[in-house]
């Protein structure tokens, strides 16, 4: 079984970001960091630290086994659940995050509070930090 949480982290609204995204599989714990360039309002970044995550699996060939993916960010859970979002601008995360999830034989999206987020959140501000130096 893999579990998959992803998060991210931005400074301002829209402004510079990262995501953090933690891979547990079995025993093995898998960290990434990626500092986003460009200017990012907090929920397309979350839809594309979703993406980002599944991505890596798919590319890892992880994607064989019963996976169970986590984020804090209620839009993204719903929007996957319900297939459909109200913000044009997130349809094409959407899309491919869905393209993606029929490369898992069973994959389950899901929200949590963002205090049993932790690990992924401390991901995403490690890569915040790196955005915000390379900024500069």
């Amino acid at each position: 079984m893999i579990r998959i949480y992803t998060d991210t982290a931005v400074n301002g609204n829209p402004g510079r970001a990262g995501v953090g995204i933690l891979i547990l599989k079995g025993e093995d714990q898998i960290q990434l960091t990626t500092p986003l360039s460009g200017m990012w309002d907090n929920h397309e970044a979350e839809f594309k630290a979703m993406l980002d995550g599944l991505t890596w699996l798919v590319q890892n060939d992880s994607a064989s086994e019963l996976t169970f993916g986590y984020t804090d960010s209620q839009i993204v859970a719903q929007s996957i659940e319900k297939k459909y979002v109200k913000d044009r601008t997130f349809q094409k995360y959407l899309t491919e995050i869905l393209e993606l999830m029929e490369e898992f034989p069973y994959i389950s999206i899901s929200w949590l509070p963002e205090s049993e987020n932790r690990g992924a959140d401390n991901l995403a501000r490690q890569a915040l930090q790196k955005a915000l130096k390379d900024q500069k």
